[in-house]
């Protein structure tokens, strides 16, 4: 899951404001408007599951071109990362979840 700010023009106070962007892998799965607080949910669950697929699929040879672009970078990450990682997508899930019940 990864969050970003962004200026977007609100659907529901119709002005421009400062929005949270939420996403679940590749997609944005959350919009909450920094002004009236209002909160758009997308479903992105159709999608989601073959993107995650496809993901973890490609991670073997994603990895590879890391080493080999820089191996002590690599090196010192991976086992932060590969600690974090069951909490980061544990976090896409529930990202994942709370948009598909928002239908």
């Amino acid at each position: 899951m990864s969050v970003q700010e962004s200026y977007l023009r609100c659907i529901a106070c119709e002005q421009e404001a400062e929005h949270v962007v939420v996403y679940a892998g590749r997609f944005v799965s959350e919009i909450q408007c920094a002004g009236c607080g209002a909160v758009t949910r997308l479903d992105v669950s159709e999608d989601y599951l073959p993107d995650l697929r496809q993901r973890i699929s490609s991670k073997p040879g994603r990895l590879m071109r890391r080493l080999r672009r820089d191996p002590g970078e690599l090196a010192t990450s991976l086992p932060v990362r590969t600690l974090s990682k069951p909490l980061r997508m544990a976090g896409e899930f529930r990202t994942v979840w709370r948009s598909r019940r928002a239908r």
